[in-house]
Formats: C-alpha cells, sequence, structure tokens
C-alpha cells in the first residue's frame, strides 16, 4: 500500500513537474518578438548555396533559446528536443530526423557571435522596452556578478581560459568572468551589458554602463570614488550634474559617533532598497536560467553569452504583472 502510494505520489510530482516546465516555455513563447529577431538574424544566415539545404531558422533560434535557457551542452540540448515532449512542442518537430546534431547547434552560435548578434538581439530588447516605457532612462543602477569559467587544464590546448581571470570575493577566490550591467532605476530591467575578467575592478566599468541621460546613479561600496574618476561621466546630455548615491563602505561608517552611525545606517539601507532592484535580475539569470558556470572560452563568446542571458531576463522580468499592465 505504502509502495502504491509513493509510486502515486511520485507520478503526481513527475507530471508537476512536466506541467511547470511546459507553462514556463508556453510563456518563453509568447514573450520573444520572434518575428523581429528571425528577421534580424536573416541576412547573416547560411543561404543553401551549397550543399544540403540548411535547416529552418526559427527552427535553429528556438533550439539555441532552450539552450540557453536550461543551461545546456550542444549534445545535450539536442537530445533534450528529441526525448522531451515540452522541447519538440515548443521546436515545432515530432521526429527526431527534424533536429539537427550538436554540431548545427554549435555552427550556430558561432554565426551569431561572429556577426555580433546576440548584442543586436538584446539592444533590440531594450529599444522594445523603451517604446513600451519599461525603460525611463531617469536614473542607473550599476552592479556585477561573477560567472565562474573551469580552471581545469584539461582541454585540448593543456591550458586555462587565458581572458579568465582570479578575483577573491569576501574569503573565496573565485577563477571566470564578470557580467557589469546598468539597470534601468525605475523597472529593474537592463539597458547595458559588458564583459570582462573577474579580476577587473566594478568601479572601473561605471562610465561604460551608463547611457549619459541618467539624474541619478547607484552603486554598492565597490563603486566608491566613481565620480571622481578621469573617465567618469559627471554631467548628463542635458548637461545637468548626475547625482551619484553610491553605499558607503562599512569600515567608514564604524569610524563615526554613536548617532552619526545610527544616521548613516538609515541613509545607506535606503540606497540599498533603491539598489536592490538589480537583484531581481542576476535571480533570473542565476536563479531561474541557472546561469553561474560559463561553458565557453574566450571573452568574446562571453560577451554574447551575456547578451542572450540577459536579453532573456529582460523579457520574462518585464512580463510581471506590475509591469506588463
Amino acid at each position: 500500500m505504502n509502495k502504491q502510494m509513493s509510486l502515486s505520489a511520485f507520478t503526481d510530482e513527475l507530471a508537476q513537474v512536466r506541467t511547470k516546465k511546459k507553462e514556463f516555455l508556453e510563456q518563453i513563447n509568447r514573450i520573444i518578438p520572434w518575428g523581429e529577431w528571425i528577421a534580424l538574424i536573416q541576412p547573416c544566415y547560411y543561404k543553401g548555396e551549397r550543399g544540403n539545404k540548411p535547416y529552418d531558422l526559427e527552427l535553429m533560434l528556438r533550439i539555441y533559446m532552450l539552450q540557453n535557457l536550461y543551461d545546456l551542452s550542444d549534445e545535450g540540448t539536442v537530445a533534450e528536443v528529441i526525448d522531451s515532449r515540452a522541447f519538440s512542442e515548443f521546436c515545432g518537430v515530432d521526429s527526431s530526423n527534424q533536429v539537427p546534431n550538436g554540431d548545427m547547434l554549435g555552427r550556430f552560435r558561432n554565426l551569431l557571435i561572429q556577426h555580433g548578434l546576440q548584442e543586436k538581439l538584446f539592444t533590440q530588447v531594450v529599444v522594445m522596452l523603451m517604446e513600451r516605457g519599461l525603460i525611463l532612462k531617469k536614473g542607473t543602477i550599476v552592479d556585477s556578478t561573477i560567472i565562474s569559467a573551469p580552471s581545469s587544464t584539461k582541454n585540448k590546448d593543456k591550458k586555462r581560459d587565458p581572458d579568465a581571470h582570479r578575483t577573491k570575493k569576501g574569503n573565496t577566490w573565485h577563477f571566470g568572468y564578470k557580467a557589469h550591467i546598468g539597470v534601468d532605476r525605475e523597472s529593474g530591467l537592463v539597458h547595458t551589458v559588458k564583459a570582462t575578467g573577474a579580476n577587473v575592478h566594478d568601479v572601473s566599468m561605471t562610465s561604460e554602463l551608463l547611457h549619459g541621460e541618467e539624474e541619478t546613479v547607484n552603486g554598492d561600496s565597490g563603486y566608491v570614488g566613481a565620480e571622481k574618476r578621469e573617465d567618469a561621466i559627471v554631467r548628463n546630455n542635458n548637461g545637468k550634474k548626475i547625482r551619484y548615491q553610491i553605499n558607503r563602505r562599512p569600515s567608514q561608517i564604524k569610524k563615526l559617533s554613536k548617532s552619526g552611525q545610527y544616521k548613516a545606517r538609515k541613509r545607506e539601507h535606503a540606497k540599498s532598497s533603491v539598489r536592490a532592484k538589480v537583484e531581481h535580475v542576476f535571480g533570473v539569470v542565476k536563479g531561474l536560467l541557472k546561469f553561474k558556470k560559463t561553458r565557453y572560452r574566450g571573452l568574446r563568446k562571453q560577451a554574447a553569452k551575456f547578451n542572450i542571458m540577459f536579453a532573456l531576463a529582460n523579457l520574462i522580468l518585464a512580463d510581471r504583472p506590475c509591469l506588463a499592465a
């Protein structure tokens, strides 16, 4: 009896998981601007002038999106499209003969990288969100997150990724890259993405994350002194001085009197409550989409990956009831 109940409970749980996957893919199918993305890629796609006729562009794009949504390898993605009903329905295929192999998916991804199309897809999403009034450009929150890279030398070149670097965060050393982002202060949506090695200091990237129309800039203590740097943007495009609202370092607050510490912590809390919006973006990228470690080597490939991941994060966040209304 207990075994039957356990089996029944497991079956119900499995069915629920599959339903959640299907619901998520239905949402993704609805929010991705397929027509615009296909039109952007089409001029660079294979024309089929040599050899066999290329796979349908929309099919390749849908498989590529699945790879990014579930952090899968080329071969793993193809296997899931064949084995998973939710994946095959998302791609519109009903036979393994209609699915390209892993090498084809890798070549498609490299084609997009070669033509800088991931960056263009991200930009297109940002423009679309601006047209919907979801990116207002009155203020920017700057932040970064570390994306780990394999530190092993068990590869063809017998070397670690030369573009990835080590950095210490807290008491822990990390090896990999940093995704630096500029986020709209009002909506929490990303308008700028930059990729660097993990050893690049956050403050040095500040000016590259601003669009020039800001009235305010928010950031954590890693951006202290950003407005004093030689490359700092101190006035916006209208000539108005930009207010930098950067969190102070805890060590600076400890030096104050008790009453001074109380007032300072209150101000810092107000700054942090604004800056917290950026964590929603990282929550989608690293939590929902499970992108915590890169599969690829080289800064150019990371930049492409970051752009497509934050484009997807923007679309998912913009679909929230509070923004979609």
